[in-house]
């Protein structure tokens, strides 16, 4: 499962949002391996929302 991107406005929520890519990018790169496609883009989106948290915490 991949999650289409959403408006994330609380911090608890991008970090629930990364545990949860987190652990299907674990999964699908022992599953199907890292150059699958759909481990590739769930690995793009860990990035996005990683850099969304980070930007939302210098904000502080």
């Amino acid at each position: 499962m991949v999650l289409s991107r959403i408006n994330i406005e609380n911090a608890c929520e991008l970090l629930d949002t990364i545990d949860l890519l987190k652990t299907q990018l674990l999964k699908y790169g022992i599953e199907k391996g890292l150059n699958d496609p759909n481990t590739i883009q769930i690995s793009e989106q860990l990035d996005t929302y990683i850099v969304m948290y980070q930007k939302k915490m210098a904000q502080k």
